[in-house]
């Protein structure tokens, strides 16, 4: 089976009216690839890999980036961070407080959208930032 990713050709404005639940799934599993990738380029041994990627992916860290981003926002990307970060949820993180997990979720989200409308010029810069931020 190949993966083709031509299939998955959204819209910008049906992606930026998805559920931003549905947005940080996505953004989600984005940024877990992109925090194990970033770790293995580390001179680290292996066994480390795995406690160096969940300093980066935990709700605290992804709340800290959020944070940095916002200067830096559209008005576009601040208006999928708002909604995410407004949306009712029933979930809860164990270890983090809820306005650390509204924001992760919200930085999640931005990454989503970013993923799914193919604007990789901007999703770089985004996770190019992530890195710069102090955890």
């Amino acid at each position: 089976m190949k993966f083709d990713f031509e299939e998955f050709d959204y819209d910008e404005e049906d992606v930026f009216l998805m559920p931003s639940t549905s947005l940080a799934f996505v953004g989600d599993a984005l940024f877990s690839l992109f925090a194990r990738v970033k770790v293995m380029n580390t001179q680290a041994k292996s066994g480390k890999f795995h406690a160096l990627a969940t300093k980066m992916v935990k709700a605290s860290a992804q709340a800290k980036i959020l944070d940095s981003l916002l200067p830096t926002l559209t008005e576009r990307e601040e208006n999928v961070v708002r909604r995410a970060k407004n949306a009712h949820t029933t979930s809860k993180s164990k270890n983090a407080g809820l306005a650390d997990y509204k924001k992760a979720t919200a930085f999640e989200a931005l990454l989503g959208y970013l993923y799914l409308t193919k604007n990789t010029k901007r999703l770089n810069e985004v996770l190019t930032a992530s890195l710069e931020v102090e955890l």
